[in-house]
C-alpha cells in the first residue's frame, strides 16, 4: 500500500497518530496538523486528503448528495453545547427557554454545533427553528443549501460575540471550542452572561436525560479506499483506537479536559464510564440517530438516513 495523506485536529486522542507513536500495521499514515475542523472540511469536499477529521454536519450533508466519502465511527470530537450558549446581560433571558422570537448570532447556521444547539432547542425547551430569529456572520461551507426564512447573514464584518455586545443579537450559540469568551464591558458593548450560571449541572442532567454526549467531528476517508481495502479500514479502526487509549488516561486525569470540565474524577467515571469517547457504531447508535432525523426537520438533509449509511459496509465486528 502507498502511503495516505492525513488531516487531523491535534488532541490528546489523536497526537499518537500526528507524532507517529501509533502507526497503520501494513503502511504509511503522513499525517499532518489541521488548521481547522473549517478547514479540513472544505477540503474534504474537494478530497483533498485520503483520511481527515471532518465535520459530522458538512460530512452528512456530503454523503447524501453523493460525495464519495465515507465516515468511520471514530469519533474524535465531542464536546456538550451548554457552554456556548450566551446572553446578552440586558436581554432578560433566565435560559434558553426565554429564546423563541428572540435574535441568536451563529458563527454559521449549517455547522454542526449549530445543528445541536437548534436540535437542543427542540429536544430539551420545545422552541422549534421557526421561532427563533438566526443571524450568522460567516459564508457556510455549504453554499447549496442556502439559508431558511428564519435566518439572515450579517454581512458587517462583525463576530457573533460583537452583534451580542452591541445588542443586535440576544444570544450567542457558537462552536464552544476555548470556552466561553471573557467579556469586560467598554464603551457601547453590553456583558456576555453564560446561560446557565452551573454549568457542570447543566451538561450533566442534559447527559442524564438524553444519553447523548454530542458529536462534533469524526474521521472520514475517501470511498475508493474503503471499498476497495476493507482490511485498511479495519487497520485505521484499530489505529486510532490505540492512539486513544494512550491519550485517555491523560485527558481524564485533567479537570479541565474532563467530558464536563470541572466534574470529579469519581462523579465522571459513574455518568460515562472508562471510556468517554467510545468508538464503534452501537455506543452512538442513538445520538446518531437523533442527529440525523433532527438534520431532516432541519433542512440540512433532504431525505431519511439510516446511520449505517454513514459508514463502510466493511467494517470489522468491534466497531460496527
Amino acid at each position: 500500500m502507498s502511503s495516505l495523506t492525513a488531516s487531523l485536529i491535534a488532541s490528546p486522542i489523536t497526537e499518537p497518530v500526528l507524532d507517529g507513536r501509533v502507526a497503520l500495521e501494513a503502511g504509511r499514515l503522513d499525517a499532518q496538523t489541521a488548521r481547522s475542523v473549517n478547514t479540513n472540511s472544505l477540503q474534504m469536499l474537494d478530497l483533498t486528503y485520503d483520511i481527515a477529521e471532518m465535520s459530522l454536519a458538512t460530512f452528512t450533508r456530503a454523503r447524501e448528495q453523493g460525495v464519495p466519502l465515507v465516515a468511520l465511527p471514530l469519533f474524535t470530537g465531542r464536546r456538550f453545547m451548554q457552554p456556548a450558549v450566551l446572553f446578552n446581560s440586558k436581554a432578560g433571558l433566565a435560559s434558553p427557554a426565554d429564546l423563541r422570537n428572540r435574535r441568536v448570532a451563529l458563527p454559521q447556521f449549517w455547522m454542526t454545533s449549530s445543528v445541536w444547539h437548534r436540535l437542543i432547542l427542540r429536544q430539551i425547551y420545545g422552541i422549534s427553528q421557526t421561532e427563533v430569529h438566526w443571524i450568522t456572520t460567516a459564508d457556510e461551507r455549504l453554499l447549496s443549501l442556502g439559508l431558511p426564512p428564519e435566518a439572515t447573514r450579517d454581512t458587517t464584518g462583525r463576530s457573533p460575540q460583537e452583534l451580542v455586545e452591541c445588542g443586535e443579537a440576544e444570544a450567542l450559540m457558537g462552536p464552544g471550542v476555548g470556552g466561553p469568551p471573557r467579556i469586560i464591558p467598554g464603551a457601547g458593548q453590553d456583558a456576555i452572561v453564560p446561560a446557565f450560571t452551573d454549568l457542570i449541572t447543566a451538561q450533566r442532567e442534559y447527559y442524564e436525560r438524553t444519553a447523548i454526549f454530542p458529536v462534533a467531528h469524526c474521521i472520514v476517508m475517501k470511498q475508493e479506499l474503503a471499498d476497495g481495502d476493507p482490511e485498511l479500514v479495519e487497520d485505521l479502526c484499530n489505529t486510532f483506537e490505540r492512539a486513544k487509549q494512550l491519550g485517555l488516561p491523560a485527558v481524564l486525569e485533567n479537570p479541565a479536559t474532563r467530558p464536563i470540565a470541572g466534574l470529579d474524577r469519581t462523579e465522571t467515571r459513574r455518568l460515562f464510564g472508562d471510556d468517554p469517547w467510545p468508538y464503534g457504531i452501537a455506543p452512538s447508535r442513538n445520538l446518531l440517530e437523533t442527529f440525523l432525523s433532527d438534520a431532516l426537520d432541519q433542512g440540512l438533509i433532504h431525505r431519511e438516513m439510516a446511520v449505517d449509511e454513514l459508514f463502510p459496509a466493511t467494517l470489522p465486528d468491534q466497531f460496527q
